[in-house]
């Protein structure tokens, strides 16, 4: 069914709220036939993810005073801010009704990811919803942090780039065509004739590339529709030397990040493991990391478990069997955590502080083989003459 939101007169005065229904006029019809004279009446549309980070934010600073989640959310209610404000009073409405928190904010916001509610669920049934909403906005934070270093990062790098690409298609379509006309095809070396073979054609070569990007793009999100296919892709970049490194590391972060999170909720490790699980978006290794728990079971050790998923170095390794048998695992894995981002904000400066020369050097190079091209038949031409 459903969900409208409605404002009407009522003989008590205005009032406002959520109904379901099958269709406009079966709600219009409802509220009709309540006494209710209706003012609007539109569907519930769902908030954005920067509305729900918004919302979550004000929440924990309302909860971490030690508020009830109800007073909490009365207070956010009766607030100037329009966008928090109508948020806690559905939510109030859906709680009213019964709705369970979690259910209310899935059905409420939109693109919000599964882990996400996931670990708000941990904190909310160990009764510890104030801690669960302070580790998922630093989480947040940290990842806003890596993602405002890469861009500032890859701004100058990018730029060179560009101004590249627009250099030589002008070469390509202006300078090169009117020394082709004066180098005789027989005078031309195998680099020469390959590079004049582009000659007025830098702008059709750039847009046959842009196709080819797209089209390479649109095939990759061919092969990742179906479970199959996406994972057939993943194996096969999994095991390419740089794109699997990249994905290795990537993947190890969400599986610390969720399983450290959940351990620091005081969820046990079964609940934890399969709640880092099912954040892997990754199919290849969640199969991998979907078998830790059976063995885990089947009498094996952590660190014994995790070493069949090759995500983790012998040092790490280590670490973890070290904190198993001390029962540290929870700080373990969120020291392991804080290593993997050192590791990658520092391989993330490293690149791009080397993207930008290399692009320059890069285009460098380029312009240097065009220049001897041309520069070389003029020289033979200018000897031939004197």
């Amino acid at each position: 069914m459903k969900k409208y939101y409605y404002k009407a007169q009522s003989q008590v005065g205005p009032v406002s709220g959520v109904i379901e229904a099958l269709s406009k006029k079966n709600a219009r019809d409802r509220l009709s036939r309540q006494g209710e004279l209706i003012t609007e009446l539109k569907p519930m549309k769902k908030f954005s993810e920067k509305a729900f980070w918004d919302f979550i934010r004000a929440l924990q600073a309302l909860i971490d005073q030690d508020m009830a989640l109800s007073e909490a959310l009365n207070i956010l209610a009766s607030s100037k801010s329009g966008t928090i404000s109508s948020i806690s009073y559905l939510l109030n409405g859906e709680l009213a009704e019964g709705v369970d928190f979690l259910v209310a904010i899935e059905n409420l916001f939109s693109n919000v990811k599964t882990d996400t509610i996931s670990l708000l669920r941990v904190g909310y049934e160990n009764a510890d919803l104030a801690r669960s909403l302070e580790l998922i906005i630093t989480a947040k934070e940290r990842k806003s942090a890596i993602f405002a270093d890469f861009q500032k990062a890859i701004t100058y790098p990018l730029f060179v780039f560009t101004v590249s690409i627009f250099v030589l298609v002008i070469i390509f379509d202006n300078v090169l065509p009117e020394f082709k006309i004066l180098i005789k095809e027989d005078a031309q070396s195998f680099l020469t004739s390959l590079i004049l073979s582009f000659s007025g054609r830098g702008y059709e070569t750039l847009l046959k590339l842009l196709w080819f990007v797209i089209g390479l793009l649109l095939l990759i999100s061919l092969l990742r529709s179906t479970t199959k296919s996406r994972f057939l892709l993943e194996k096969t970049l999994n095991n390419t030397p740089v794109f699997g490194q990249l994905l290795r590391m990537r993947v190890k972060s969400i599986f610390l990040e969720n399983i450290s999170l959940a351990l620091l909720l005081k969820s046990d490790l079964e609940t934890a493991i399969q709640f880092s699980v099912s954040a892997t978006g990754n199919q290849y290794y969640r199969l991998a990391l979907s078998r830790v728990k059976d063995e885990i079971f089947e009498g094996s050790s952590v660190e014994q478990a995790l070493e069949n998923t090759n995500l983790f170095n012998r040092m790490e390794l280590l670490r973890i069997g070290l904190a198993e048998k001390s029962g540290t695992l929870p700080k373990t894995f969120q020291n392991l955590l804080e290593s993997n981002y050192k590791n990658q904000r520092k391989w993330l400066s490293l690149s791009m502080q080397l993207l930008g020369p290399l692009t320059i050097v890069l285009l460098g190079v380029i312009i240097f083989f065009v220049a001897f091209t041309v520069v070389t038949p003029m020289m033979s031409l200018q000897q031939a003459v004197g």
